[in-house]
């Protein structure tokens, strides 16, 4: 993950480890997920039958709402679907993440002043 978010030109100063953010996953509004799958499936810490519990993840399912921008609902590198994505407080945003994002920034922007 490090790799593509240097290639993202993300600075690593500017990330937050998993172990620091999931304490305060319970209190965020939103959770904004881009192309992650595996990484945020509840599956790793709910079913013991699934190839990835035990994993750590992101416990993005315990923010009030999440907003996932990704290309389908295919699964992830583990080959099973993400429950994350299924959950009634989550919205799909389908489509190439740059755009999306994009899109998004400038609605926020134009709506600022409302």
């Amino acid at each position: 993950m490090n790799v593509l978010l240097a290639e993202a030109e993300i600075p690593y100063t500017d990330l937050v480890e998993m172990d620091e953010i999931n304490g305060d996953m319970p209190q965020a509004d939103v959770a904004l997920i881009i192309g992650a799958n595996d990484v945020v499936n509840p599956a790793a810490r709910t079913d013991k039958t699934s190839p990835i519990y035990g994993m750590p993840i992101i416990d993005a399912d315990k923010a009030k709402t999440i907003y996932a921008i990704k290309r389908s609902k295919a699964p992830g590198f583990a080959g099973i679907d993400n429950e994350l994505y299924f959950l009634d407080k989550t919205f799909m945003l389908f489509g190439d993440a740059k755009t999306v994002v994009g899109e998004l920034a400038r609605k926020l922007a134009d709506d600022s002043g409302h």
